[in-house]
C-alpha cells in the first residue's frame, strides 16, 4: 500500500484548519501574527530578565502573610524564561511563555503557631509555594504547646502567558508578583506589545501597577455589562 498515511494527513490538516479557523472571529489575528507577537515578547522578556539577574534590584512590594508577618526588604534574586510550542496546520507556534523568578528577603520568618492553627498555617504556606520547616515545642508532659515555623527568605514567583489561537485571547497568570496571591488576566493578542511588557516589568519591581489595569480578570469575558 502506497502512502498509507496520506488520507490521515489530509484529514488532520483539514481538521486543524477548521479548529483554528478565524472566520467567525473577525477581530482575531492570524495564527502567524499571534505567533510572531509571542516570539517577539519572549525575546524581550529574555533580555529583561537577564538584566534583572545582573542588577538584582529592590522590589517595592509588601509580601505579607498576614497576622503581622511580612518579608522585609525584598529584592529580585534570579529568574529565567521558558517557552512551549504546538503545531497549527503543520507549523510550530508558541503556545505559552513562562517567566520564573525568585524574590529574596532580608531574613527568614519565624512564625509561632498555637496547636489549633497548625493546619491552617501549613495550608497558607503551601498555597503561596513557600518552603518551611516546623519545630514542635512540648510541655514537660509531652503536650504540644506550640509549633514554630521557619520560612526561608525566598519567594517563588511566576508570570505565565497562554494563548488561545481560536479566540486570540492571551491569559496571563501572575503568581506572587505584587502580593502573595494568584491573579489571572485576559488580554487580546494585539495588546502583547512592548508597552505592556514594560508595564509588567514595572509591576514586578513594584514601581507601578498599570499592568493590572490594562486587562480584565479572567472569566469575565462574555458577561453583560451595566
Amino acid at each position: 500500500m502506497n502512502n498509507p498515511d496520506s488520507l490521515l494527513d489530509e484529514l488532520r490538516v483539514r481538521y486543524e484548519a477548521v479548529q483554528e479557523s478565524t472566520d467567525d472571529h473577525g477581530d482575531v489575528e492570524s495564527f502567524e501574527a499571534i505567533d510572531a507577537r509571542l516570539r517577539e515578547a519572549f525575546r524581550w522578556l529574555e533580555k529583561a530578565i537577564t538584566y534583572l539577574n545582573g542588577l538584582k534590584p529592590p522590589i517595592e512590594h509588601r509580601f505579607d502573610l498576614g497576622y503581622g508577618y511580612a518579608f522585609d526588604s525584598p529584592r529580585f534574586a534570579h529568574g529565567s524564561v521558558g517557552q512551549h510550542e504546538r503545531r497549527i496546520r503543520g507549523f510550530p507556534v508558541l503556545e505559552g511563555i513562562d517567566v520564573y523568578y525568585e524574590v529574596s528577603a532580608a531574613e527568614p520568618l519565624s512564625i509561632e503557631v498555637v496547636p489549633g492553627w497548625v493546619s491552617f498555617a501549613e495550608k497558607t504556606l503551601d498555597a503561596f509555594g513557600l518552603q518551611y520547616t516546623c519545630r514542635r515545642v512540648e510541655d514537660s508532659d509531652g503536650t504540644l504547646c506550640k509549633c514554630i515555623f521557619s520560612v526561608p527568605p525566598v519567594i517563588p514567583a511566576r508570570v505565565s502567558f497562554r494563548v488561545d489561537y481560536r479566540t486570540g485571547i492571551v491569559t496571563v497568570a501572575l503568581v506572587n508578583v505584587d502580593r502573595l496571591e494568584r491573579v489571572t488576566l485576559e488580554f487580546p493578542s494585539t495588546a502583547i506589545e512592548e508597552p505592556v511588557l514594560e508595564d509588567l516589568m514595572r509591576l514586578i519591581l513594584g514601581r507601578d501597577s498599570a499592568f493590572l489595569k490594562r486587562a480584565r480578570l479572567a472569566g469575565l469575558r462574555g458577561r453583560a455589562s451595566g
